[in-house]
């Protein structure tokens, strides 16, 4: 899984999608139920572009493309985002499974780390053996 996450906010999470000008794939808003039967005690919303296990580092590489290419030209909405909404956390996440004897690695061009900061977007991957 792949995606571009922004949590940790006040106003109603359509504001999100008002100010960056993309859709999103989900949504949560403060006091919905989670599929396991919690509430979300924060909103967020998320753009998720690969929805299934990344097994190989070439995977994370599209993915990574998908999302840098919504980014590209909206540093100025991220910086009205950081502004006006405040969020605790804005992040491209997700997780690498791969064999436990296999190499398999990731990569980031300078360009894409140039626009990620542009926007203060971090970069988190979990990487789990199988």
């Amino acid at each position: 899984m792949l995606s571009l996450s922004i949590t940790g906010f006040h106003p109603d999470p359509d504001r999100v999608t008002d100010i960056l000008g993309i859709a999103p794939t989900s949504v949560a808003r403060k006091g919905d139920l989670r599929p396991s039967g919690r509430a979300f005690d924060f909103n967020g919303w998320w753009v998720e572009v690969h929805p299934a296990k990344l097994t190989e580092g070439q995977t994370h590489s599209v993915g990574l493309a998908q999302i840098i290419n919504l980014l590209r030209g909206r540093a100025a909405a991220f910086a009205t985002l950081w502004t006006e909404l405040q969020p605790r956390a804005v992040t491209i996440y997700g997780g690498l499974y791969h064999q436990g004897d296999e190499q398999c690695g990731i990569w980031l061009d300078p360009e894409d780390m140039g626009i990620l900061a542009e926007c203060g977007i971090g970069w988190g991957l979990d990487i789990h053996s199988e």
